[in-house]
């Protein structure tokens, strides 16, 4: 049992579409619903509220040069 709070969200979605936090059943059931309006599946993990988010990405052509 992961426990509340929890964070739902759609699989296959870019920018966070369908995807939110839930603190109650009845908060999962109105987040899951929006999340499979634009998916199949359904992805639940324990809530990382409060966390910082870093993204870093890297652009590699085929002669092997990169962008950071």
């Amino acid at each position: 049992k992961l426990g509340y709070p929890i964070m739902a969200r759609a699989a296959f979605s870019l920018g966070g579409l369908g995807s939110g936090f839930a603190n109650t059943i009845e908060e999962l059931r109105t987040l899951a619903q929006q999340a499979l309006a634009h998916s199949s599946q359904l992805i639940i993990d324990k809530s990382l509220k409060g966390w910082k988010e870093v993204e870093y990405e890297v652009v590699r052509d085929a002669y092997d040069n990169c962008i950071t």
